[in-house]
Formats: structure tokens, sequence, C-alpha cells
């Protein structure tokens, strides 16, 4: 914490440090084009300022914003992301505040650009802190917030088919075979999109330290509600059949916004040895709390595995979810946001396993009993 806060404090004096040396950049490429030469301010300043941005964003993404570093797969979509903002910002500005300077007042280039630099600092800063290197989920409510409401909105058929047809091949390659084991602490994602809607799958996993698969796996049908999480507002069981729940659960995602959903999901144990066990959810009813749809979640099915290994039991989950599509032009700063609220829910889910386990280790045994009551 003491190390987020040193971090914190440093930023605005790390992002004036980066800036300094994209002003210099800036000035000195404007002064060398300028000067001698008929290369126009507007051209020399949009120029300069490219190669500020450039040099500004690899500093900011290393040094000022290193400690929200995603993935290296994900660089070239922020790097995307930063230019469509405080790029485009910086160029529109700088080029505009030149062009004013320039020719309304008869300012030298080089001095024009001094002061265009200073009245866009502040601006680049709030949207890159903000924004392209925001946390998940504050980011993604900027852009997401607004995206247009519609009552008993839905997605289209065309959306539906394509998540019908994604689903039936995670299952087919699931099928009766025992899916890899995925590496304690990792996770992995990816979104795909499909028609008018974007696929987002996440897979983690977490050892369950002190347990048995069948202790773990009554636990979990009895009462047959999932381990208690920040998002997960309230829980019942509507209905029981065997190995098959009828769970209602009121979700809650928070950042800049607040959505809350009701939804129902369909969840399936199945003991397959005293070892290893499995189980399946899928959310046949998923509504936007206040009749509104915005699209944030249409549908969302989850697959878990649990086998003993020593010390424990190794939970793997798989989390599919559809929501929709975003504009092409938002894309680059949606799709890495989206992707770091997907692995966040992921990893509380987890979290909430584990911290579940370790309650359960803590009491006797139930070797042998049955999925469900």
């Amino acid at each position: 914490m003491i190390r987020q806060q040193d971090t914190a404090s440093r930023r605005p004096l790390a992002f004036l440090a980066v800036a300094s040396g994209g002003f210099l950049i800036q000035t000195t490429i404007v002064a060398l084009l300028t000067q001698g030469s008929r290369v126009s301010a507007e051209a020399a300043t949009a120029i300069g300022v490219e190669l500020a941005v450039l040099h500004n964003f690899l500093w900011h993404e290393r040094w000022t914003w290193g400690d929200r570093r995603d993935s290296a797969r994900w660089q070239w979509r922020r790097f995307g992301a930063y230019q469509l903002a405080t790029g485009a910002t910086s160029l529109a500005g700088n080029v505009i505040c030149v062009a004013i300077g320039v020719r309304a007042f008869a300012i030298d280039a080089t001095v024009a650009n001094v002061l265009a630099v200073a009245l866009m600092s502040v601006a680049n800063y709030l949207i890159a802190d903000r924004w392209v290197f925001a946390r998940g989920a504050v980011a993604a409510c900027v852009v997401l917030a607004g995206l247009p409401a519609t009552a008993g909105a839905q997605p289209s058929a065309d959306t539906i088919r394509d998540w019908d047809a994604h689903i039936a091949r995670i299952e087919l390659a699931r099928g009766d075979s025992t899916p890899p084991a995925i590496e304690p602490g990792r996770s992995h994602g990816r979104e795909v999109r499909i028609a008018g809607g974007l696929v987002h799958e996440w897979s983690g996993s977490v050892i369950v330290p002190g347990a048995t698969v069948p202790q773990l796996v009554h636990a979990l049908t009895t009462p047959g509600t999932p381990p208690p999480q920040d998002d997960v507002l309230e829980s019942r069981v509507l209905a029981r059949a065997g190995d098959t729940l009828r769970v209602y659960l009121k979700l809650q995602r928070t950042a800049l916004i607040r959505v809350t959903y009701d939804t129902e999901h369909t969840v399936t144990f199945e003991q397959r040895s005293p070892s290893l066990a499995s189980s399946r959810s899928v959310a046949t009813s998923i509504r936007e709390a206040g009749g509104d749809d915005r699209g944030f979640l249409w549908r969302l099915n989850s697959y878990w595995t649990y086998r003993q290994v020593d010390g424990g039991v190794l939970v793997d989950v798989l989390s599919v979810s559809l929501s929709r599509d975003v504009p092409a032009l938002i894309r680059p700063v949606v799709e890495p946001i989206t992707g770091r609220i997907a692995r966040e829910s992921l990893q509380r889910t987890l979290d909430a396993m584990r911290r579940f386990g370790l309650t359960l280790a803590a009491q006797p045994t139930t070797e042998g009993s049955p999925i469900g009551p």
C-alpha cells in the first residue's frame, strides 16, 4: 500500500519529467524545420508533436504509469488509445494555438509552441491518468457509460446465433475429457468479436488448501450458493433437482457508475471420481436493474473443474461472457479495458473460493458426502 501511495504521489513529477523531454523534442523539431526552410509553422508543429507523443508514450508506459502495465500484447492497443486521446488532443490543440499565435499575433513559431505545450499539459495528464493508463473498471465506465440504454434491449438474432455457436465449440472441446490444469495464480484471457457482440473468455485457477474434492463439492452444493464476495449482493437457491440447482444472484459491478443485475443460473455438478469433479453454470436470465439494458452483460457461462492435488484441491474455472460490441473508433481503448475488468472479476471469484476453502478446511471433513443435500 505504501509503495502504491509513493507511486501515485510521484506520478505528476514523472509526468513533468517525461513531458519536458517531449517538449524539448517538439520545440527543437519546430525550430529546425521553420528556420531557414519552407516548412510552415503548422506542418512543423504537427511533426514535432507526433515525435513528442511517441517519446512520451514510451516513457509513460515504462515509468510514469509503469505500475499499471498489462501484458505486452496490449501495448499497441494502449498506444492506439494514447494516440487517439492525448495525441489527437495535443496535435489539434498545439496546431490551433500555434496558428492563432503566429497568424493573429505574429508570435514566433517556437514561442507559440512553448505556450501551446503549457496549455495542453494539464489536459494531457488528466486524459492519460484517467483514461489511457487508468485502472480497468474506472476507464471502462468512462467510455461505456456513454452507450445508450434502451428499455428491454436484447442482442440480435445474429449475435445469439454466433454466441451459441461459440459456446458449442467450447463445450465440444471440453466434452467428456478433463481439461488440462491451469497453473495456479495465473489467468489467461481473450476477446472474440462476433456479430454485434464481444465474447470475453477468461480462465484461471486457485488451490484450496487442506480440502478434499468431495468435501468442497458438498460445501458448494449445500446450501448451493457461491462463496461470499463483494460483487454478489444476494444469493439463494430457487430449485433443486438431483445434481442441478437453479440459483438467483444479484450481481453488482461498480466503477464510476454502478450497475446491478438480477440473474438466474442453472448449475449442474458432476462427481467423476473421488478426486475429480466438475460443474457448469449457465445464466438463464440477466436483467439490468431499472429496466434498461446497456449491453454490458448479455450472457454468462462458467465451467469449473475440481481436482485433488497434493495439499488440497486445484480449482480451475473458465468464464465466458457476452457484451455488446463497441464503435470501431474506441475499440483500441475499450478492448484492453474490458479485458482488465473480466480478469479482475475472475480474480475476485478465485479469491473468494480460496477464502471459502480455508474456512472449510478448518471444519470436520465430510469424505463421501454426496452431491446435493
